[in-house]
């Protein structure tokens, strides 16, 4: 790899699937947006194309550029790809899918002038089979790996020894906000929620990942004990039928809303009264971070993704993957212990707010970016 000139930036290149307002592409955008401009440029590289979040990277300064590739094996996308990136001469190439780290590993291969750095959003394990072992047999390529939590590194290393010492552990970052009491006061109107109701909220992609169908049983076995309970979902997806279905077969219509996706995220976790994360895998949980950050009780489960930010009983109630008896007894727990629950809340604040900010994070990936240029 050649080295740069010290008085010129470094031009750093994230190549993701698309800027839908998800976490991994959140993630990103936070990084951009607190990167030193004096010391960084950055190029946006969307292969697919929803361009939702395209001018706030635009805002923060970032150059944003579309392959919109009909599919995976798109030709034209490909070449296209190729011809941007000897156009833009990055010195780093930062990916986050394996499905499109791999062709990045081939190119910094054959020219090695370009360093490559993936990044892990979720568990190896959580990848198709395929791309898991193209995956593990190509990492040895990249420059750095990185994982969003210290959960889900193991897993991904065991057995590649050659990798060790290009593994570095950079947790998401959230944003701080500052929500006025007036803002949950009107959204809870707007939602036809009363003052004494007990609202639970959840965010996420409507996938088997998030673990919404499980939330909603116990959201069930909530009203059926006389619980005046009712449940926000934020976010869309594949399953979103699937899950009115079951809404519907359970009888909890009235108790179940589906707000769609949203993008007042903030202002709407200061207008619940719980937050739970029932997803089945996770990278690190930047929704539950956020909730944390809001100072909101939270039930997550107790899955590697978690870990870093779920204590149980001390940031937080943990619980068993699909268990939707040791949820329902959860959430009952809580909402019977409120003066447990905002202490767990306020602990899980001030651990976020010391460890897992946006700040934080972008200062790690610049260390990073600056030590893969100093080598």
């Amino acid at each position: 790899m050649n080295r740069i000139p010290v008085n010129e930036k470094i031009h750093i290149f994230y190549f993701i699937h698309d800027l839908a307002p998800f976490g991994a592409q959140r993630t990103i955008l936070y990084t951009v947006k607190y990167l030193d401009k004096k010391k960084f440029r950055v190029t946006i590289c969307s292969f697919w194309g929803e361009e939702t979040l395209a001018p706030e990277f635009a805002k923060y300064g970032a150059e944003v550029v579309f392959l919109r590739a009909g599919s995976f094996f798109s030709p034209f996308a490909w070449i296209k790809f190729i011809i941007i990136l000897f156009r833009k001469h990055p010195q780093i190439i930062h990916t986050t899918l394996p499905e499109l780290s791999f062709p990045a590993r081939l190119v910094a291969l054959l020219f090695p002038k370009f360093a490559v750095v993936h990044s892990f959003q979720n568990p190896l394990s959580s990848e198709p089979l395929f791309w898991r072992f193209v995956n593990k047999i190509t990492l040895r390529i990249c420059d750095a790996i990185t994982f969003v939590s210290k959960g889900i590194v193991d897993e991904a290393t065991k057995g590649l020894p050659a990798i060790e010492d290009r593994v570095f552990v950079i947790q998401n970052g959230v944003l701080l906000e500052d929500i006025s009491v007036n803002c949950a006061f009107e959204l809870r109107r707007e939602l036809g929620i009363g003052d004494n109701g007990k609202v639970i909220g959840c965010v996420g992609r409507l996938t088997r990942q998030k673990g919404q169908d499980i939330l909603i049983e116990a959201v069930a076995n909530l009203v059926r004990k006389g619980n005046p309970v009712k449940l926000v979902l934020i976010g869309d997806g594949e399953m979103l039928s699937e899950l009115k279905e079951k809404v519907r077969q359970l009888a909890v219509e009235d108790k179940v809303i589906f707000l769609g996706r949203r993008y007042d995220i903030a202002q709407i976790l200061a207008a619940i009264d719980l937050y739970v994360a029932p997803s089945r895998w996770e990278g690190f949980g930047l929704a539950l971070a956020e909730a944390m950050i809001s100072a909101r009780p939270c039930i997550g489960t107790g899955i590697p993704g978690h870990a870093d930010l779920l204590i149980n009983k001390v940031t937080g109630v943990a619980v068993p993957a699909e268990d939707t008896r040791a949820l329902t007894e959860a959430v009952t727990w809580l909402f019977d212990h409120p003066e447990e629950a905002q202490r767990m809340a306020f602990a899980a604040k001030e651990r976020v707010k010391a460890n897992f900010t946006a700040e934080i994070m972008t200062k790690k990936y610049e260390d990073l970016y600056l030590y893969l240029m100093q080598r």
